[in-house]
């Protein structure tokens, strides 16, 4: 995937700082796509494999709490404001969406609760205190 354009690492770190870890504070992952003008493009906390302990090997995804008023604020324009429970596709999952004008770009965000299916861990986490 070629380099993210400036405007779009903008919008995902502002999308970051909107966003409460409610438990191991993972890293984020985003995927995009430009069509015909419009971009399509998802943010979602990648997932986390426990290190230690009873869990040890298990993966898991971080809970985490998002600012709406914030995610909304963000757009020059929005035309579609939306949660939707069980994902557009299969792989989606729970998302918050949100379509409009994001400094001169058509964007179409979604929030993932859930990583992709095909993404790896971004993190261990040490569930013994110890390392």
């Amino acid at each position: 995937m070629p380099e993210a354009p400036a405007w779009l690492e903008s919008l995902v770190e502002a999308v970051v700082g909107g966003m409460t870890a409610q438990g191991p504070p993972g890293p984020l992952g985003f995927r995009y796509r430009e069509e015909e003008g419009a971009w399509d493009v998802f943010v979602y906390p990648l997932p986390v494999e426990m290190v230690g302990g009873a869990h040890d090997g298990g993966v898991v995804s971080p809970g985490f709490s998002l600012d709406l008023d914030g995610l909304r604020s963000l757009f020059d324009r929005v035309d579609a404001f939306d949660w939707d429970a069980h994902g557009v596709a299969p792989d989606d999952g729970p998302a918050i969406a949100i379509e409009g004008l994001y400094q001169g770009h058509e964007v179409w965000l979604r929030v993932l609760a859930f990583a992709p299916d095909d993404e790896e861990p971004g993190m261990k986490w040490d569930t013994t205190g110890s390392r």
